[in-house]
């Protein structure tokens, strides 16, 4: 198949984490055999990659002139874009325009397109025979609670497939719009199976937190919760990283600010922490979690984590199993979750061996197969009727042009 994958958030090089489960699936549908063209909201700047994998293209859509108003996206994510920047406002209205532009007379066997609004409505509209796999994420949900249900019902007629990277989101969509409930389906997204690394435990006890530093990430509550004798180590940035430098300066808590950090860097990383934390909370607006792939990471690098019970996390983490759960904004429990850890050896070896097996199922090469079926059906029904069998031959032809 030739599949189109319609994305606001995708990797502009190999440092950059925006939408890397994009990227993750990008690739592992490509190693199945099939051609990926993603769609994307272009940066600000010229030197994005445009060939990130074997079978995996780009294509950058400009949606703003200047360029360097191309700025709903990238950066900290469009959510916390468009809190923080009034001007960012000008894309969330453009880009879809842009995007229908792309996609028009452009002809593709398949389409998954990422978060709903606005690539589910847009590839919905512009499809044509193409069957189209809409993906929800975390804010999906959130934003169109908001909308007129006409929005949602309509995402949801034009597209032949619903998944919702977690339960909570699907049940929060089929409220607005109950007739999706046969085509839902609750698949979180995965990460690519971990390079071995060999442990190289640090002599204090030390956390780490995979996340961008903005406002639903908890974090300032998980440096709050630090006990004097833990060091949190965070590798991510964003714009609260300058506020989250001086509140760990003025708690007086140990905490590493690494940046960003992807590839070797992580996995060497998650070979040396002793658990993962991910102390996300809800925001006033309702905002939070989806299914925080940093968690499936760490457990997949048999990291036992701590997480707050927002979201889907409860459907990566069975609390005393494969990690533990506390309330969202509750310092004290945090941290007597994070003392737990620390003091008991054999908590932490039991919670490591099951989250290995828990993230095992939840990698690309065990899910691709689930999205490759969803987005093969409707290229196989057609070919029954006496269509062109698409999954046998369009692997051989190059990308449309």
């Amino acid at each position: 198949m030739i599949v189109a994958m319609p994305a606001t958030s995708f990797p502009t090089s190999p440092r950059d984490v925006s939408g890397l489960f994009v990227l993750g699936m990008a690739r592992a549908l490509a190693s199945l055999g099939h051609e990926v063209e993603v769609l994307a909201p272009a940066p600000d700047h010229r030197d994005a990659w445009t060939d990130p994998a074997p079978g995996v293209r780009v294509r950058w859509i400009d949606y703003a002139r200047p360029r360097a108003l191309q700025r709903t996206f990238h950066r900290a994510g469009a959510p916390d874009n468009l809190a923080r920047d009034p001007l960012a406002w000008l894309g969330a209205a453009s880009f879809p325009l842009a995007l229908a532009a792309a996609m028009r007379d452009r002809r593709w066997d398949a389409i998954a397109s990422h978060w709903g609004v606005p690539c589910g409505l847009v590839a919905g509209a512009m499809r044509g025979s193409a069957r189209h796999v809409a993906i929800f994420h975390s804010a999906d949900v959130h934003v169109l609670s908001r909308a007129p249900r006409a929005l949602a019902r309509a995402i949801a007629e034009r597209s032949d497939s619903l998944v919702f990277v977690s339960a909570r989101l699907r049940d929060g969509f089929l409220a607005l719009a109950p007739e999706a409930r046969p085509r839902s389906h609750v698949i979180a997204m995965g990460v690519d199976a971990p390079p071995s690394v060999a442990r190289a435990r640090r002599e204090r006890f030390t956390l780490l937190a995979l996340a961008r530093l903005v406002p639903v990430k908890g974090l300032d509550r998980a440096i709050r919760a630090l006990p004097p004798d833990v060091e949190l180590v965070i590798g991510g940035d964003g714009p609260e990283r300058t506020r989250l430098e001086q509140l760990a300066r003025t708690c007086g808590a140990r905490v590493c600010f690494l940046g960003t950090i992807t590839g070797d860097d992580k996995a060497r990383w998650l070979a040396t922490a002793d658990a993962l934390i991910a102390p996300s909370i809800v925001l006033p607006s309702g905002r939070t979690e989806g299914a925080p792939t940093a968690l499936i990471e760490a457990m997949s690098a048999a990291l036992p984590v701590v997480a707050t019970d927002v979201g889907g996390v409860r459907e990566i983490v069975t609390h005393e199993h494969d990690g533990l759960l506390v309330p969202p904004d509750d310092v004290g429990a945090l941290r007597d979750a994070i003392a737990r850890l620390r003091d008991d050896a054999t908590l932490r070896a039991r919670l490591s061996d099951h989250a290995s097996h828990t993230a095992s199922s939840r990698t690309w090469p065990a899910l691709a197969p689930r999205f490759e079926a969803l987005l093969a059906q409707g290229s196989m029904r057609r070919a029954d009727a006496g269509g062109r069998n698409t999954n046998v031959d369009s692997a051989s032809r190059g990308f449309s042009t």
